[in-house]
Protein backbone atom coordinates (compact mmCIF):
# COMPACT_ATOMS: atom_id res chain seq x y z
CA UNK A 1 0.00 0.00 0.00
CA UNK A 2 2.85 2.42 0.69
CA UNK A 3 3.76 2.44 -3.00
CA UNK A 4 0.30 3.81 -3.76
CA UNK A 5 0.10 6.06 -0.72
CA UNK A 6 3.51 7.64 -1.27
CA UNK A 7 2.49 8.99 -4.67
CA UNK A 8 -0.69 10.41 -3.16
CA UNK A 9 1.37 11.94 -0.36
CA UNK A 10 3.65 13.62 -2.91
CA UNK A 11 0.59 15.46 -4.23
CA UNK A 12 0.48 17.47 -1.01
CA UNK A 13 4.10 18.53 -0.92
CA UNK A 14 5.15 22.17 -1.13
CA UNK A 15 7.62 24.67 0.24
CA UNK A 16 7.59 27.26 2.99
CA UNK A 17 6.47 30.83 2.49
CA UNK A 18 9.50 33.07 2.90
CA UNK A 19 9.33 36.37 4.74
CA UNK A 20 11.66 39.16 3.69
CA UNK A 21 13.20 41.23 6.49
CA UNK A 22 11.42 44.52 7.15
CA UNK A 23 12.73 47.33 4.99
CA UNK A 24 14.24 50.41 6.59
CA UNK A 25 12.54 53.77 6.07
CA UNK A 26 15.25 54.85 3.64
CA UNK A 27 15.38 51.62 1.66
CA UNK A 28 13.81 51.39 -1.78
CA UNK A 29 10.75 49.12 -2.06
CA UNK A 30 11.69 45.51 -2.74
CA UNK A 31 11.32 44.45 -6.37
CA UNK A 32 8.53 41.84 -6.75
CA UNK A 33 9.96 38.39 -7.36
CA UNK A 34 8.86 36.68 -10.57
CA UNK A 35 10.27 34.27 -13.12
CA UNK A 36 11.81 35.95 -16.14
CA UNK A 37 10.44 33.40 -18.66
CA UNK A 38 7.52 30.99 -18.16
CA UNK A 39 6.16 28.27 -20.43
CA UNK A 40 2.96 26.37 -19.49
CA UNK A 41 1.49 23.83 -21.90
CA UNK A 42 -1.16 21.17 -21.37
CA UNK A 43 0.22 17.65 -21.83
CA UNK A 44 -2.13 15.27 -23.65
CA UNK A 45 0.10 12.19 -23.42
CA UNK A 46 -0.73 9.32 -21.03
CA UNK A 47 0.24 9.79 -17.37
CA UNK A 48 3.67 8.47 -16.46
CA UNK A 49 3.45 6.00 -13.57
CA UNK A 50 6.70 4.17 -14.35
CA UNK A 51 9.05 6.53 -12.52
CA UNK A 52 9.18 9.27 -9.91
CA UNK A 53 7.25 12.47 -10.58
CA UNK A 54 9.22 15.27 -12.24
CA UNK A 55 8.66 18.61 -10.53
CA UNK A 56 10.58 21.11 -8.48
CA UNK A 57 13.33 23.74 -8.63
CA UNK A 58 16.28 23.49 -11.00
CA UNK A 59 19.64 25.24 -11.09
CA UNK A 60 18.06 28.20 -12.88
CA UNK A 61 14.31 27.90 -12.40
CA UNK A 62 11.42 25.44 -12.03
CA UNK A 63 10.45 22.37 -14.07
CA UNK A 64 7.37 20.10 -14.08
CA UNK A 65 6.49 17.40 -16.62
CA UNK A 66 3.09 15.78 -17.27
CA UNK A 67 1.62 16.46 -13.86
CA UNK A 68 -1.50 18.23 -12.47
CA UNK A 69 -1.30 21.93 -11.69
CA UNK A 70 -2.06 20.98 -8.08
CA UNK A 71 1.66 20.24 -7.70
CA UNK A 72 2.43 23.88 -8.45
CA UNK A 73 -0.28 25.22 -6.13
CA UNK A 74 0.78 23.00 -3.25
CA UNK A 75 4.40 23.97 -3.80
CA UNK A 76 3.46 27.66 -3.74
CA UNK A 77 1.58 27.69 -0.43
CA UNK A 78 1.97 26.03 2.96
CA UNK A 79 0.40 26.60 6.38
CA UNK A 80 1.78 29.64 8.14
CA UNK A 81 2.72 27.59 11.22
CA UNK A 82 5.89 26.50 9.42
CA UNK A 83 8.12 23.59 10.47
CA UNK A 84 7.61 21.96 7.12
CA UNK A 85 3.90 21.24 7.62
CA UNK A 86 2.11 21.15 4.28
CA UNK A 87 -1.42 21.50 3.03
CA UNK A 88 -3.25 18.27 2.26
CA UNK A 89 -6.01 18.27 -0.43
CA UNK A 90 -8.77 18.18 2.20
CA UNK A 91 -7.48 21.53 3.49
CA UNK A 92 -7.94 23.20 0.10
CA UNK A 93 -11.33 24.74 -0.64
CA UNK A 94 -12.62 25.93 -3.99
CA UNK A 95 -10.18 23.89 -6.12
CA UNK A 96 -11.83 22.90 -9.44
CA UNK A 97 -11.65 19.30 -10.62
CA UNK A 98 -9.44 20.19 -13.59
CA UNK A 99 -6.63 21.29 -11.24
CA UNK A 100 -6.18 17.66 -10.18
CA UNK A 101 -7.22 16.10 -13.50
CA UNK A 102 -5.51 18.00 -16.33
CA UNK A 103 -1.75 17.59 -16.72
CA UNK A 104 0.75 20.27 -17.69
CA UNK A 105 4.38 20.85 -18.54
CA UNK A 106 5.84 23.91 -16.83
CA UNK A 107 9.25 25.41 -17.51
CA UNK A 108 10.28 28.64 -15.80
CA UNK A 109 13.59 30.49 -15.69
CA UNK A 110 14.84 33.13 -13.26
CA UNK A 111 16.47 36.27 -14.60
CA UNK A 112 20.24 36.70 -14.84
CA UNK A 113 19.87 39.35 -12.13
CA UNK A 114 18.19 36.92 -9.71
CA UNK A 115 20.32 33.88 -10.55
CA UNK A 116 23.18 34.46 -8.03
CA UNK A 117 20.69 34.73 -5.16
CA UNK A 118 18.61 31.80 -6.49
CA UNK A 119 21.64 29.53 -6.31
CA UNK A 120 22.03 30.12 -2.56
CA UNK A 121 20.22 27.20 -0.82
CA UNK A 122 18.82 29.38 1.97
CA UNK A 123 17.48 31.98 -0.47
CA UNK A 124 16.03 29.66 -3.10
CA UNK A 125 13.20 28.38 -0.92
CA UNK A 126 11.41 31.73 -0.32
CA UNK A 127 12.22 32.90 -3.84
CA UNK A 128 10.58 29.81 -5.37
CA UNK A 129 7.51 30.30 -3.21
CA UNK A 130 7.09 33.94 -4.22
CA UNK A 131 7.78 33.27 -7.92
CA UNK A 132 5.28 30.40 -8.13
CA UNK A 133 2.62 32.56 -6.49
CA UNK A 134 3.33 35.36 -8.97
CA UNK A 135 3.16 32.87 -11.86
CA UNK A 136 -0.21 31.51 -10.70
CA UNK A 137 -1.60 35.03 -10.29
CA UNK A 138 -0.39 36.06 -13.76
CA UNK A 139 -1.17 32.97 -15.82
CA UNK A 140 -4.16 31.54 -13.91
CA UNK A 141 -5.59 34.73 -12.36
CA UNK A 142 -5.42 32.86 -9.06
CA UNK A 143 -6.53 34.54 -5.84
CA UNK A 144 -6.54 32.88 -2.42
CA UNK A 145 -7.06 33.62 1.25
CA UNK A 146 -6.51 31.65 4.46
CA UNK A 147 -9.02 30.68 7.13
CA UNK A 148 -8.69 28.99 10.52
CA UNK A 149 -11.17 26.22 11.27
CA UNK A 150 -11.95 24.39 14.52
CA UNK A 151 -11.44 20.68 13.95
CA UNK A 152 -10.77 17.32 15.54
CA UNK A 153 -7.06 16.56 15.20
CA UNK A 154 -4.46 13.99 16.16
CA UNK A 155 -1.36 15.20 18.02
CA UNK A 156 1.91 13.47 17.17
CA UNK A 157 3.96 13.14 20.37
CA UNK A 158 7.08 11.26 21.44
CA UNK A 159 6.47 7.81 22.95
CA UNK A 160 7.66 6.58 26.33
CA UNK A 161 11.03 5.31 25.10
CA UNK A 162 11.79 8.11 22.65
CA UNK A 163 11.98 8.23 18.85
CA UNK A 164 13.37 5.26 16.90
CA UNK A 165 15.08 7.25 14.15
CA UNK A 166 18.26 9.28 13.93
CA UNK A 167 19.02 12.87 13.10
CA UNK A 168 20.40 13.32 9.58
CA UNK A 169 24.14 13.82 9.14
CA UNK A 170 24.62 16.88 6.86
CA UNK A 171 27.89 15.36 5.61
CA UNK A 172 26.18 12.12 4.57
CA UNK A 173 24.47 12.55 1.16
CA UNK A 174 21.08 10.84 0.80
CA UNK A 175 20.57 8.10 -1.81
CA UNK A 176 18.76 8.78 -5.10
CA UNK A 177 15.07 9.52 -4.80
CA UNK A 178 12.50 12.27 -5.17
CA UNK A 179 14.06 15.47 -3.84
CA UNK A 180 11.42 17.77 -2.41
CA UNK A 181 11.69 21.57 -2.65
CA UNK A 182 12.58 21.83 1.05
CA UNK A 183 15.56 19.49 0.61
CA UNK A 184 14.10 16.24 1.97
CA UNK A 185 14.47 13.10 -0.14
CA UNK A 186 11.86 10.34 -0.48
CA UNK A 187 13.34 6.98 -1.51
CA UNK A 188 10.99 4.08 -2.26
CA UNK A 189 12.81 0.92 -1.21
CA UNK A 190 10.06 -1.63 -1.90
CA UNK A 191 6.30 -1.93 -1.98
CA UNK A 192 6.14 -1.90 1.83
CA UNK A 193 9.08 0.33 2.81
CA UNK A 194 9.64 4.02 2.23
CA UNK A 195 12.63 5.99 3.50
CA UNK A 196 12.71 9.71 4.20
CA UNK A 197 16.03 11.53 4.41
CA UNK A 198 16.55 15.00 5.88
CA UNK A 199 12.87 15.16 6.77
CA UNK A 200 11.43 17.31 9.54
CA UNK A 201 8.40 16.52 11.65
CA UNK A 202 6.14 18.79 9.62
CA UNK A 203 6.76 16.70 6.51
CA UNK A 204 6.21 13.48 8.47
CA UNK A 205 2.86 14.67 9.86
CA UNK A 206 1.72 15.69 6.38
CA UNK A 207 2.56 12.29 4.92
CA UNK A 208 0.91 10.48 7.84
CA UNK A 209 -2.21 12.63 7.44
CA UNK A 210 -2.38 11.72 3.75
CA UNK A 211 -1.81 8.03 4.47
CA UNK A 212 -4.48 7.88 7.20
CA UNK A 213 -7.01 9.80 5.08
CA UNK A 214 -9.32 10.36 8.05
CA UNK A 215 -10.06 14.02 7.41
CA UNK A 216 -8.40 14.77 10.77
CA UNK A 217 -5.06 16.60 10.47
CA UNK A 218 -2.07 15.19 12.35
CA UNK A 219 -0.22 18.02 14.07
CA UNK A 220 3.36 17.94 15.30
CA UNK A 221 3.73 18.18 19.08
CA UNK A 222 6.93 16.12 19.36
CA UNK A 223 9.23 19.04 20.11
CA UNK A 224 11.71 17.55 17.61
CA UNK A 225 13.08 20.43 15.54
CA UNK A 226 15.85 18.80 13.49
CA UNK A 227 15.97 16.89 10.22
CA UNK A 228 15.86 13.11 10.41
CA UNK A 229 16.31 9.87 8.43
CA UNK A 230 13.08 7.93 8.89
CA UNK A 231 12.05 4.46 7.71
CA UNK A 232 8.31 3.96 7.22
CA UNK A 233 7.53 0.25 7.25
CA UNK A 234 4.02 -0.82 6.36
CA UNK A 235 2.73 -3.57 8.66
CA UNK A 236 0.72 -6.52 7.39
CA UNK A 237 -2.85 -5.42 8.07
CA UNK A 238 -4.54 -8.41 6.43
CA UNK A 239 -7.44 -8.09 3.96
CA UNK A 240 -8.76 -4.53 3.37
CA UNK A 241 -11.66 -3.50 5.54
CA UNK A 242 -14.86 -1.99 4.16
CA UNK A 243 -15.20 1.81 3.85
CA UNK A 244 -17.23 3.98 6.19
CA UNK A 245 -20.87 4.41 5.20
CA UNK A 246 -20.82 8.22 5.40
CA UNK A 247 -17.49 8.57 3.59
CA UNK A 248 -16.22 10.91 6.33
CA UNK A 249 -13.70 8.52 7.84
CA UNK A 250 -11.01 6.25 6.45
CA UNK A 251 -11.50 2.49 6.44
CA UNK A 252 -10.19 1.07 9.74
CA UNK A 253 -7.18 -0.57 8.06
CA UNK A 254 -5.79 2.80 6.87
CA UNK A 255 -5.89 4.44 10.28
CA UNK A 256 -4.71 1.26 12.00
CA UNK A 257 -1.79 1.09 9.57
CA UNK A 258 -0.75 4.65 10.42
CA UNK A 259 -1.10 3.97 14.15
CA UNK A 260 1.22 0.98 13.72
CA UNK A 261 3.71 3.02 11.66
CA UNK A 262 3.74 5.76 14.30
CA UNK A 263 4.30 3.25 17.10
CA UNK A 264 7.17 1.70 15.13
CA UNK A 265 8.82 5.14 15.00
CA UNK A 266 8.69 5.49 18.78
CA UNK A 267 5.90 8.06 18.56
CA UNK A 268 2.18 8.02 19.29
CA UNK A 269 -1.02 9.79 18.31
CA UNK A 270 -3.35 11.48 20.77
CA UNK A 271 -6.87 12.57 19.86
CA UNK A 272 -7.54 16.25 20.53
CA UNK A 273 -9.34 19.40 19.41
CA UNK A 274 -7.55 22.23 17.68
CA UNK A 275 -7.51 24.64 14.80
CA UNK A 276 -6.40 23.86 11.28
CA UNK A 277 -5.56 26.34 8.55
CA UNK A 278 -7.46 26.14 5.27
CA UNK A 279 -6.32 27.58 1.93
CA UNK A 280 -9.38 28.94 0.11
CA UNK A 281 -9.13 29.42 -3.65
CA UNK A 282 -11.32 32.41 -4.44
CA UNK A 283 -10.65 32.35 -8.18
CA UNK A 284 -8.58 30.35 -10.67
CA UNK A 285 -8.64 29.94 -14.44
CA UNK A 286 -6.98 27.41 -16.72
CA UNK A 287 -3.50 28.73 -17.49
CA UNK A 288 -3.00 30.80 -20.60
CA UNK A 289 -0.62 28.98 -22.93
CA UNK A 290 2.37 30.49 -24.72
Amino acid sequence: MIAKVSLAALLVLGTAVGQAPPASKDAAPARPLAFDVVSIRQNQSPPNFSGPPVFGPTADGYHMVNMPLAFVILSAYEPQGGNGALFTPDRLQGMPDWVMRDRYDVSAKVSDEDLPEWQKPAAQKPMLQAMLQAMLADRCKMAVHREMKDASVYLLVVGKNGPKFKESDPADPPPPGVTLPGGAVVAQQSGTTMKLYRANMGLLTTMLTSMASTGRPIQDKTGLTGKYDIVIQQPDMGPPAGGAADGASAPPDRLSMVMSVVEGLGLKLESSKGQTEMLVIDHIEKPSEN
